[in-house]
């Protein structure tokens, strides 16, 4: 097992859909975390999936959406 499944494992059974990064305004799911291979273990934080924004079709913020919302 590498950090990344770890990582993955930890994310899943504590309710979170992946990490995002403010600075960097970037993101990733749980089922691809850090595709790029440029996780900054600094600024990268736990995060929930998001709706779509005009830039791009999905997102991953700080605050979950209620249910009803998703």
């Amino acid at each position: 097992m590498d950090v990344k499944e770890i990582l993955t494992n930890y994310l899943k059974e504590n309710g979170f859909d992946g990490l995002f990064n403010v600075y960097a305004e970037c993101g990733c799911k749980t089922d691809d975390l850090a595709p790029c291979d440029c996780m900054n273990i600094n600024d990268c934080e736990p995060g929930y999936l998001k709706s779509a924004t005009v830039d791009c079709e999905w997102n991953i913020g700080q605050r979950r959406i209620k249910k009803w919302m998703r």
